[in-house]
C-alpha cells in the first residue's frame, strides 16, 4: 500500500491542473484562481484541483474522464511508483491510490 503525501511539494509537482480531463472545467478554473490569490497558509484538500492520487475523487463534478489522462507523465506518479498500485490513473474519477 502506498500513501501519497498531501503537501506543497507534491502540489507543485502535480500535473492535474494542466490535464486534458480538467481543461474545460469551470470548477477547476475557479479553484486555481482562488489558490493563486491565496497569500498564506496551506491549502486544504478541497481547495486544490489536483493531487487526486492523494486526496481521492475530485470535488469538481464537471471533469471529462473521456479525455486522455496524463498521470503517467507526472513526477509524483513516478516518485511514488503509482504504476504498481491501483487505480493507476484517473484518480480524479476513481479515487486515491491504494
Amino acid at each position: 500500500m502506498v500513501r501519497v503525501d498531501f503537501n506543497m511539494d507534491n502540489i507543485q509537482k502535480c500535473l492535474c491542473p494542466e490535464c486534458p480531463v480538467q481543461a474545460k472545467s469551470e470548477c477547476v478554473k475557479v479553484k486555481l484562481n482562488e489558490l493563486s490569490s491565496k497569500s498564506s497558509g496551506s491549502p486544504g484538500k478541497d481547495d486544490v484541483p489536483g493531487l487526486y492520487c492523494s486526496t481521492g475523487k475530485a470535488t469538481c463534478e464537471d471533469l471529462d474522464p473521456g479525455e486522455m489522462c496524463q498521470c503517467t507523465k507526472c513526477e509524483v506518479f513516478r516518485e511514488y511508483n503509482l504504476d504498481k498500485h491501483k487505480p493507476g490513473s484517473y484518480f480524479c474519477a476513481i479515487g486515491a491510490s491504494d
